[in-house]
């Protein structure tokens, strides 16, 4: 009986380790056009992102939340700021909240919704390997259907990657649009060394306007998602939004990396 007590109480204080409890803070400010549920709601968003960025170490790039600023239309501005929030979610997950609360406030003429809780942060196991890096990048932000744009990115190491188009106003729908060549065996000309002995490698895709996005609408908000891994993996070509999440966190974070290039598609 002592050995068994001594056995659950060593699985339970080993579960304690793997996560972590830490407040998040979130505000965000909003008009007549957006309801004070949807408002909470972001905040909350931005209160669980820094939570999780507490306990992770994640940044959130600047460029990612200048994109979703850029359009001048609000309710696109604030559906990418809200999929931007959604996604950052992917690197940590929380296993409870508490002491939550949500306020209304005037601020500088408008309305502005706060949320404050606890979050438990589950830990990763593994942290990314500081010697595995990639930047990728687009040239510009908005895109007519019909137009090609490339997408070009570099690693630190030799690598595998899968490119995937998420569109979050088509129910969250992921595809996949390419996937290194010989992903049984590694192929030296997937990913080119440049002169600074860098990987590289870029594409020129075709942007499409989806069957299920309306014609009275003037643009959407589109994700390009690369995930580059030190080993091959297999991918299927259509993903929703969970099953996705659950595909990457099944590759260790040290094993891979996860770059996410916003832009506005137009017809």
């Amino acid at each position: 009986m002592c050995k068994q007590f001594i056995f659950l109480y060593l699985l339970f204080y080993c579960h304690l380790l793997s996560a972590e409890i830490t407040s998040g803070y979130g505000e965000y400010f909003f008009g007549p056009e957006t309801s004070e549920m949807k408002a909470c709601e972001n905040a909350q968003n931005k209160a669980k992102a820094m939570a999780i960025s507490s306990v992770l170490g994640e940044s959130f790039f600047s460029e990612q939340q200048m994109y979703c600023k850029d359009s001048n239309i609000k309710k696109l501005s604030d559906q990418c700021e809200y999929n931007n929030l959604t996604w950052s979610f992917i690197e940590g997950d929380i296993k409870n909240i508490s002491n939550f609360s949500a306020k209304i406030e005037k601020k500088t003429g408008s309305s502005v919704c706060i949320v404050t809780l606890n979050a438990d942060v589950i830990i990763p196991k593994t942290k990314p390997d500081p010697n595995f890096q990639v930047k990728a990048q687009r040239q510009k932000y908005s895109y007519k259907a019909g137009d090609d744009f490339t997408i070009e990115f570099e690693a630190t190491l030799p690598a595998y990657f899968a490119i995937f188009n998420w569109l979050p106003n088509e129910n969250n729908k992921i595809n996949r649009i390419l996937i290194s060549p010989s992903v049984d065996k590694y192929d030296s000309d997937s990913l080119r060394k440049n002169s600074e002995g860098k990987y590289h490698f870029k594409q020129i895709f075709t942007a499409y306007w989806s069957n299920a996005y309306k014609d009275d609408v003037q643009l959407y908000d589109e994700w390009i998602l690369l995930v580059v891994t030190k080993t091959p993996y297999k991918w299927l070509n259509t993903y929703d939004f969970e099953e996705f999440k659950q595909k990457l966190r099944e590759i260790p974070i040290d094993q891979r990396r996860l770059e996410k290039l916003g832009y506005q598609l137009y017809k």
